[in-house]
């Protein structure tokens, strides 16, 4: 269970890769329909660098995961909030990660 989680949060981290793809011009992302500027892509690429940073603290034992954690969901809450027409579904991962960070404390 403990993998499959980070697994989870590896995959989260990978998802806001798409905001940096799409920022940079880096490939068409055809389901962002709002344009993402190259300040926001930093941010989308921290994001991802925390949530992966917040596996690795976590499959080690650390108990900083849990304020990378906090960290990379409140960003990664911001950013949907910023672009919410095409991103309102990472809510659910970012719901399901506070849960589980909140029952961590």
């Amino acid at each position: 269970m403990e993998t499959a989680f980070a697994i989870f949060i590896v995959i989260h981290g990978l998802i806001h890769m798409l905001g940096v793809l799409k920022a940079f011009e880096f490939a068409k992302i055809e389901e962002f329909k709002i344009p993402i500027n190259k300040v926001s892509g930093i941010i989308w690429l921290l994001t991802s660098f925390i949530l992966i940073a917040t596996a690795i603290f976590y499959l080690a034992g650390s108990s900083l995961y849990i304020g990378l954690g906090v960290t990379g969901v409140t960003l990664s809450q911001a950013l949907i909030w910023q672009d919410w027409k095409d991103a309102k579904y990472g809510s659910i991962p970012n719901t399901i990660l506070g849960i589980a960070l909140l029952l961590s404390l």
